[in-house]
């Protein structure tokens, strides 16, 4: 592909990306909304908290295997501009001042904003060299994280300003006009066309190759274990452990989880160098990510025992600094396979992934914050033996 067609791409697959990535942790700053609408309509609001948080997830993740065959199959320029276009239909709906609509909302967000990121890596296994992966796959997790900024504080501001009806309009316009960008790619400039073969085998045999391999697993649960805790954290149950054990308002909570989102944007491209140019490995970075991780909740809870609002921003960034090794995760699944199952390799890491992020934002909103910190430093320090067992080396020798 030409140099200025595989920007093009890039830049509208980045541009869904970061969409993606704002529904993904635009309720952490939500409660205050929620909390209102549950009253208003007669529903618990701890409860719907949990709902919408968690929905994103589980639709996200149960998508990902229909979502990445098809993109496998078909390519990407058939696959993303629909979806987008669902996409941006559905955050209309966040508009309207009704727990069953937004929740069918978060359902149908969840569901189409799985081409984003499965697209992407499908680009970055076509187009991209070896060396240049795990830097590629940095850039998408800036941009997203740029995107998390933005539904932490900023989306906060827009939301005490012009209203949830007026802010949802704003971001669905912004999501047809990227479907639409999505549409001009597909038909003018991309060149995929997909894999081509009978759909039905080919998916089967890949999705099959993936489940009985154990690097697949390791993978799957290092990342749950490193991004999985983060994000529910972020997305979550973050905001009630900010206002309920450090007594800090909604805005200056906002801004708190900002901190950690700024650190890991500013990690992630460092780390992305060191794997390809530098060391160029894999597997040492995730069980990094997976070990600092436990000892920054650790570090986290013992800011809730002393009570210090300090400390605890101070454990929010070392959990985003530690955090950025983890993006080695996407290209440690997908290079033990060709581009022809890519993205079915990286949807079977996002199904395990997504799935336990939605149960975490299920279940630790409903167990007192501390608890949750507790659970979150169990699961990470867990996951870093599974890293360590399970996994192998995927970079290219020197």
């Amino acid at each position: 592909m030409a140099p200025r067609r595989r920007y093009a791409l890039m830049a509208v697959l980045l541009a869904a990306y970061s969409l993606a990535y704002f529904h993904r942790a635009m309720t952490g700053v939500m409660e205050r909304e929620i909390s209102e609408l549950a009253r208003g309509s007669g529903w618990d609001p701890q409860v719907l908290l949990s709902v919408l948080s968690s929905l994103y997830f589980y639709t996200y993740a149960l998508s990902q295997f229909a979502v990445g065959s098809l993109l496998d199959y078909l390519g990407i320029g058939r696959v993303v501009a629909p979806l987008l276009a669902l996409m941006g239909f559905a955050t209309v709906l966040i508009a309207v001042p009704s727990p069953p609509l937004l929740i069918l909302s978060r359902a149908l967000v969840g569901f189409s904003a799985t081409v984003a990121f499965l697209s992407y890596q499908r680009s970055l296994s076509l187009y991209f060299r070896r060396d240049e992966q795990v830097w590629a796959t940095s850039l998408a997790l800036v941009v997203g994280n740029v995107s998390a900024m933005l539904a932490t504080y900023p989306l906060r501001l827009a939301l005490d300003s012009l209203g949830l009806a007026y802010t949802s309009a704003l971001l669905s316009a912004v999501t047809l006009a990227t479907a639409l960008a999505a549409a001009y790619v597909g038909l003018r400039v991309l060149v995929d066309r997909g894999s081509g073969g009978g759909y039905l085998s080919r998916t089967v045999r890949n999705l099959g190759d993936v489940l009985k391999d154990p690097h697949s697993w390791g993978v799957s649960v290092g990342a749950l274990a490193t991004y999985g805790t983060a994000l529910s954290l972020q997305s979550s149950w973050g905001q009630l452990l900010l206002s309920r054990c450090f007594n800090l308002d909604r805005v200056t909570v906002s801004y708190y989880l900002m901190v950690l989102v700024a650190v890991f944007v500013a990690t992630s491209p460092i780390v992305g160098y060191v794997s390809d140019r530098v060391i160029r490995r894999r597997k040492p970075l995730l069980l990094l990510s997976a070990t600092s991780m436990a000892v920054s909740w650790a570090l986290l809870y013992t800011s809730y025992v002393l009570r210090s609002p300090t400390a605890a921003v101070l454990s929010l960034a070392v959990l985003g600094a530690s955090l950025g090794p983890h993006i080695v995760v996407s290209p440690m699944v997908r290079e033990v396979r060709g581009p022809e199952a890519a993205a079915t390799s990286v949807a079977f890491m996002n199904t395990v992934l997504f799935l336990g992020t939605a149960l975490l934002n299920t279940v630790l909103p409903l167990l007192s914050p501390p608890q949750a910190v507790l659970v979150s430093l169990a699961i990470t320090s867990a996951g870093a033996v599974v890293v360590k067992v399970l996994t192998r080396e995927t970079a290219a020798p020197r």
